[in-house]
């Protein structure tokens, strides 16, 4: 038996869509323009990378296939960070020494001033001290001295018997 090529089912208007194989165009529309931005994407971060690394990257592809050297004009000439590094090593630590000594005089004055401090808390501490032992052995002041001392009490009135009391009488 052949098999039909019709679907199994026709297509009314109104009914939704046709049933094909093929995406809409709008997706269709959506996937081209993200594969070109993937591609512009990687096309961008290649050439940041040729930039930053195009030199080494010349000379690798020389050392690796040197058939391929009038390719890429390798300069040979080489860039001023690599020409530093050849120096004499007593150049280069000059600079190293010079911070060194910075340093070392900073902490020298770092460690004097913490010497001055321990000074200044020892002699404050001994200040302190002798403060506390000239308190206790101070005799108290006079107010405080007149507070300790008992006041006497004032005389009361002593009452006359001989006199009559005062206020109205009642006879009897």
């Amino acid at each position: 038996m052949k098999p039909s090529i019709d679907p199994p089912h026709h297509y009314r208007f109104g009914e939704g869509p046709l049933a094909s194989g093929r995406p809409s165009v709008g997706r269709r529309i959506f996937r081209s323009l993200t594969r070109f931005s993937i591609a512009v994407l990687i096309g961008v971060g290649a050439t940041l990378g040729w930039q930053s690394y195009g030199d080494a990257a010349k000379e690798m592809l020389v050392a690796r296939a040197p058939a391929l050297a009038w390719v890429v004009s390798v300069s040979t000439t080489k860039p001023p960070v690599v020409a530093a590094t050849s120096t004499d090593p007593i150049q280069q630590l000059a600079p190293l020494a010079s911070n060194l000594d910075v340093v070392r005089r900073s902490v020298e004055q770092l460690a004097a001033k913490q010497e001055q401090m321990a000074q200044n808390i020892a002699a404050l501490r001994a200040a302190e001290e002798n403060f506390r032992q000239k308190m206790s052995s101070t005799p108290p002041a006079p107010a405080q001295q007149a507070a300790s001392i008992p006041q006497p009490k004032p005389p009361q009135p002593k009452i006359d018997s001989r006199l009559p009391p005062s206020g109205p009488q009642l006879s009897r």
